[in-house]
């Protein structure tokens, strides 16, 4: 019976609404408890909202990301200052802040090789004709094999283009290597 509450109390998700001065606050919650609670790097005083795990999923993803992102950073300026005490240099370590010389930014074309390259007529008029082959492949599909991949080239995963569709992600995994190995196969002459 207890380990059945503990369940039920790890299912409950909150987010903190931070209580300053000016906050509004509704009746609902007036008389809540407040709580010291870190958001990020801060603590705040905060009132904990009840919510869905999607809400909460939503409203901490930022959150989240930004903490990875200071992770990455942190270890990149580690593994560059290693590099610099070993006399070495690591170009793996180089990131928006890593301090560059006007003759490196001159060797990497101002730090973008490949995008400072100009297409030719011939190269873009292939493009072209590629896209208006794959627009008419994709045309010929059935719609539930043009639904899996356009929300698969959206990065929707497979399991939840498979609940979306009535398939299982196994089947949506099947169906999406066949239909990719079918365009491939009928746009070869494009390569």
């Amino acid at each position: 019976m207890a380990n059945q509450e503990k369940n039920r109390v790890k299912q409950q998700y909150f987010i903190p609404l931070e209580v300053k001065e000016g906050t509004i606050i509704t009746k609902e919650y007036e008389n809540a408890p407040r709580q010291w609670w870190k958001i990020g790097n801060r603590k705040v005083y905060a009132i904990l909202v009840q919510v869905t795990k999607e809400q909460y999923e939503a409203y901490m993803r930022p959150e989240w990301k930004e903490d990875k992102r200071q992770q990455r950073l942190v270890e990149k300026r580690r593994k560059r200052e290693k590099a610099q005490e070993e006399r070495r240099e690591d170009q793996s370590v180089q990131g928006w802040d890593t301090p560059v010389s006007y003759e490196r930014l001159c060797e990497t074309e101002y730090g973008f090789p490949e995008e400072t390259r100009q297409e030719t007529l011939d190269e873009i008029l292939e493009k072209e004709e590629l896209m208006e082959a794959l627009r008419q492949e994709l045309a010929k599909l059935e719609a539930l094999d043009r639904t899996i991949l356009q929300m698969a080239s959206n990065g929707i995963s497979e399991a939840a283009i498979g609940r979306e569709v009535g398939l299982s992600q196994k089947g949506v995994n099947k169906r999406k290597q066949r239909l990719l190995e079918q365009l491939q196969e009928q746009l070869k002459d494009y390569r």
